[in-house]
């Protein structure tokens, strides 16, 4: 009988942190959902990990070899076969109780998209990972979750359909800020939780606390991506295309050091294919400055960031 919640979690390399993930979701885990587990070539003791508990839990098990995490979660939802997917990473934590709660939302409202609130944690950081009394949970609007600046996968409950003909793309970095915002834009209603779904670990080897070269690019293309979308709802799209000129000017003042050349060439780029009326059009007062002051901006947050890379 198909299940009504797949948690799909990719694993590499998480030998560290897999347990502690894993008992934070098996310790709760109803006969509604459906855990998938793919192991993306790992080459610690993650497996030895998974394999303790094949022993105890039901759960589908994926080994592969080393795709990268986009690929990962493709073969998540290629394997899933619920009516709603959710994803956790291996080196994270799920909040005690929310399956809970999820499970009973779904079954009483039965709506798109679920948006849940989110703690990051500093790895090595004691935490309590209770979950928290819910507040004012709320219907709110695709254009409401627009205005946000994080689009991690793990925040939200999707329902699986909203992935049709939708898939991470492989081989980029910062893939949620590439899809997810695709993802919502199909979402005729959408729900937002207020209670923790995830405790994020912040590690110092994380994707966010590096740079390269390639960052710069996968923003460019998120952009343009977003840029070709822009006539189909200019609203939605203005939003997403302010928040992500924001983060694009941020990683090419970040990555200036590495090729100053090629971040100016991709900054021109950006301005011929974002026009300041887009920006305009989102309402948001700092991408808009952002935009008229492009130049200026980029070369202060240069300044500021310089002292990370010297």
């Amino acid at each position: 009988m198909p299940k009504l919640l797949s948690i799909i979690i990719p694993v590499y390399n998480v030998e560290l942190y897999l347990d502690e993930c894993l008992k934070s979701v098996f310790e709760q885990i109803k006969d509604d959902v459906e855990v998938i587990l793919i192991n993306d070539g790992s080459t610690d003791k993650s497996n030895e990990i998974i394999e303790k508990y094949s022993n105890e839990y039901q759960f589908k098990y994926i080994s592969q070899v080393n795709q990268g995490i986009s690929a990962t979660r493709n073969v998540g939802l290629k394997e899933s076969s619920s009516t709603y997917v959710t994803f956790l990473d291996s080196d994270d934590i799920l909040a005690n109780g929310i399956i809970d709660k999820i499970i009973k939302e779904i079954k009483t409202s039965k709506i798109d998209l679920y948006k849940f609130k989110y703690k990051k944690f500093i790895d090595g950081e004691d935490i309590d990972t209770s979950i928290f009394p819910s507040g004012n949970d709320v219907f709110i609007s695709r254009n409401d979750i627009a205005e946000e600046t994080d689009f991690y996968c793990w925040q939200y409950v999707f329902k699986r359909s909203l992935f049709d003909g939708i898939s991470f793309d492989c081989g980029r970095c910062f893939e949620d800020q590439l899809v997810i915002p695709l993802v919502i834009y199909k979402a005729s209603t959408c729900k937002f939780i207020d209670s923790i779904i995830v405790y994020y670990r912040m590690r110092n080897l994380s994707i966010t606390n590096t740079v390269e070269l390639s960052h710069v690019d996968d923003a460019l293309f998120g952009l343009y991506r977003y840029s070709n979308k822009y006539s189909e709802d200019k609203i939605y799209f203005s939003k997403i295309l302010a928040e992500q000129y924001i983060s694009f000017l941020s990683k090419c003042a970040r990555a200036d050091h590495l090729d100053h050349s090629h971040v100016m060439n991709a900054m021109q780029e950006v301005n011929k294919i974002i026009s300041i009326n887009m920006i305009i059009s989102s309402k948001n007062l700092k991408a808009i400055i952002f935009r008229v002051f492009s130049k200026f901006i980029f070369y202060r947050l240069r300044i500021v960031t310089k002292k990370d890379y010297a």
